[in-house]
């Protein structure tokens, strides 16, 4: 429920621990920026409020059911909803950590963050521009410098994603709306890049570096 405040920035919460959105709510609702604060427990209860309300930011935690706050920030950044993406996560794998950026995060936080880190990030990223904790930015950028990852385009990691997912060929090409032979064209590709030459190696990259959580 949000809290009626007119005039003021629009932010979802979504995590599955209850006294974590309430802790969240309650410490925002004191800075002295004005926000309207709605929260919800699942991916999927995140996915269907931005969708249909488009808040202005959204605070996402990683694992939430059925639906990870990565898949909802793919569907958001897919569709080109008004709403910018902030993570607030546990999760310190920094290939994690990289692939939430890889599908459109605006920001990038630790649960173990201070407060004031966290208001710092709602600012910026409202004022349009992305943020990232200092405590991950250096390990972010060697992981960058040295992930075999860069191997490919973006296309292709998305086609490895699925691909680790299970999804086959037409699935693929039918969720991307793209042809069956491209799908397998990228599919060819990226196995010649990285050099293995059975799906189940693929798959065991794609584990191994994150493309899906």
């Amino acid at each position: 429920m949000g809290n009626g405040k007119e005039n003021s920035l629009t932010i979802l919460i979504a995590d599955d621990h209850h006294l974590v959105r309430q802790g969240l709510r309650s410490l925002i609702e004191r800075s002295q920026t004005q926000y309207n604060i709605s929260d919800v427990a699942t991916g999927e209860q995140a996915w269907q409020f931005i969708s249909q309300y488009q808040p202005d930011l959204a605070i996402l935690d990683i694992a939430m059911g059925d639906l990870s706050g990565l898949k909802v920030c793919e569907h958001v950044k897919q569709r080109k909803l008004k709403t910018r993406i902030i993570f607030l996560s546990m999760h310190d794998d920094i290939k994690v950590i990289h692939r939430a950026f890889e599908v459109g995060a605006d920001a990038y936080l630790s649960k173990s963050e201070a407060f004031d880190t966290l208001i710092q990030a709602l600012q910026t990223v409202a004022a349009g521009h992305s943020f990232i904790s200092p405590s991950i930015e250096s390990e972010l950028a060697r992981y960058k410098a040295a992930s075999t990852q860069f191997l490919l385009t973006a296309r292709e990691k998305q086609i490895v994603s699925y691909i680790t997912q299970g999804k086959s060929n037409r699935q693929i090409a039918d969720t991307l709306c793209i042809s069956i032979k491209t799908v397998d064209n990228h599919r060819t590709k990226a196995m010649r890049k990285l050099g293995v030459n059975k799906a189940a190696e693929l798959v065991k990259y794609g584990l191994e570096e994150g493309l899906v959580v």
